[in-house]
């Protein structure tokens, strides 16, 4: 679960939301990664699917990581394109075997902006609570 707080576009100011996601490990250091979310805005708000891969740089109690994810957007109108790649960079703490938070920092990169504008582009943080199946 994601508390995200950011600007996915430049046309619009910052704005918070939710995600869902999941991850599936491939090794101890990679995983696939994918999650659903929601941002306020004028019009219905912002929904987005993402799909990509998490890798963990150092897997201590404090694991620093990086993603890359293809993310889907709805409401064109309000942000200006609907397809982008997301990259990030984060930190998770595991403070019990089957539970962690962790914070983030990603950025959006249109690949269809409207008009062929280059700038549509936009940022966000979050703060996550992450449960493993350790937990139950």
């Amino acid at each position: 679960m994601e508390g995200l707080f950011g600007q996915p576009t430049t046309r619009l100011g910052s704005r918070g939301g939710g995600a869902l996601g999941i991850a599936w490990r491939l090794t101890d250091q990679l995983a696939v990664i994918g999650d659903a979310g929601a941002r306020f805005a004028p019009g219905g708000g912002i929904g987005s699917l993402a799909f990509g891969l998490q890798a963990t740089l150092d897997a201590t109690p404090i694991a620093p990581w990086l993603e890359v994810a293809v993310v889907d957007l709805s409401n064109r109108r309000a942000v200006g394109y609907t397809l982008a790649t997301r990259t990030g960079i984060g930190v998770d703490w595991m403070f019990s075997r089957g539970m962690g938070i962790g914070l983030l920092v990603r950025t959006y990169t249109a690949l269809d902006p409207e008009d062929d504008n280059p700038t549509v582009a936009g940022v966000e943080g979050a703060i996550r609570l992450i449960v493993t199946s350790a937990a139950f």
